[in-house]
């Protein structure tokens, strides 16, 4: 029997032919969606802007390259997966986890959303079961749906969402399998 640190591994996460990472990546600014503030059709104030550059996005006919991959630490807790940002910028050192609104992007650690693997075969993974070092899999948010692509009105990004529709399948860069957490490098 594995321990946790046995199944954590460090990855790459992106998808075949289109680009994924945090939408400020993908568009090279801030990426701010203005929402009008109204009910029942009648104008209720001023647009508000809302900065999502912080949520993870495909943008198609983007130029694949490393930034287009985001760096992963997979930290098996004995049941799911929770993902650590590795990627060096701003959201470093965040988790991945799943807003209010059901879209995955950077948010702190505690608290945050865990996943499971998912093979195409629909089965619940750990690294024990991937003898591959570049697997595709699912992501599945802990107790709900697989992510997938999801356009919100209103806005011109494409997200990657826990809504229930059409799963997106990711593929997987392993790095380093065995991979303790940052700051415990002589963990077991």
């Amino acid at each position: 029997m594995s321990t946790d640190r046995q199944k954590s591994f460090t990855a790459t996460l992106g998808t075949h032919g289109t680009p994924l990472h945090f939408l400020d990546s993908l568009y090279g600014e801030k990426a701010l969606v203005t929402d009008s503030l109204g009910s029942g059709g009648s104008f209720a104030g001023r647009p508000q802007q809302r900065d999502h550059s912080h949520f993870v996005g495909l943008r198609s006919g983007a130029e694949v390259e490393a930034r287009s991959r985001l760096q992963l630490y997979f930290r098996y807790t004995g049941i799911d997966y929770q993902l650590y940002i590795r990627t060096l910028g701003p959201y470093f050192g965040k988790c991945l986890s799943i807003s209010e609104t059901g879209l995955l992007g950077a948010f702190p650690c505690k608290g945050s959303t865990t996943f499971n693997l998912v093979g195409k075969g629909r089965n619940i993974l750990t690294l024990d079961d991937i003898s591959e070092d570049n697997p595709e899999v699912y992501l599945q948010v802990r107790s709900s749906w697989l992510l997938h692509k999801y356009r919100i009105h209103n806005s011109k990004y494409t997200y990657i969402a826990d809504k229930g529709e059409t799963p997106l399948l990711f593929s997987l860069m392993i790095d380093k399998r065995n991979a303790p957490y940052l700051d415990s490098p002589n963990e077991i």
